[in-house]
């Protein structure tokens, strides 16, 4: 039994391919060196996440709350902007790929 209201968690050069954070909030938390192989954050709250160095490989976004979440030194996500929230979200050039899969375009 938890307090959700006192709930704070952060993960550091950890392991959690194939978790399921589906529908939490987890606004605030720190992933660092983490890797997040085929995770699912459907419809979590993930606004002002910070995914520092992890590797989202297969992740599911979809239905999420990504509002200001950073996601700028990860790589291997893919996010559809048009069912994930990403409003002020922070995202390096390169991993811009990440958003534009769903249209099969060529980005050089």
């Amino acid at each position: 039994m938890i307090d959700k209201f006192i709930f704070e968690i952060h993960f550091k050069d950890c392991v959690l391919d194939f978790s399921k954070f589906y529908a939490l909030k987890l606004k605030g938390t720190t992933f660092a060196n983490t890797s997040l192989v085929a995770v699912d954050f459907m419809a979590a709250d993930i606004s002002e996440v910070v995914f520092e160095n992890c590797d989202l490989y297969r992740s599911e976004f979809d239905k999420a709350n990504a509002s200001k979440t950073n996601f700028k030194t990860s790589h291997n996500y893919t996010i559809n902007p048009e069912k994930t929230k990403i409003k002020k979200a922070i995202f390096s050039l390169e991993g811009i790929k990440g958003l534009l899969y769903k249209y099969d375009i060529i980005v050089k």
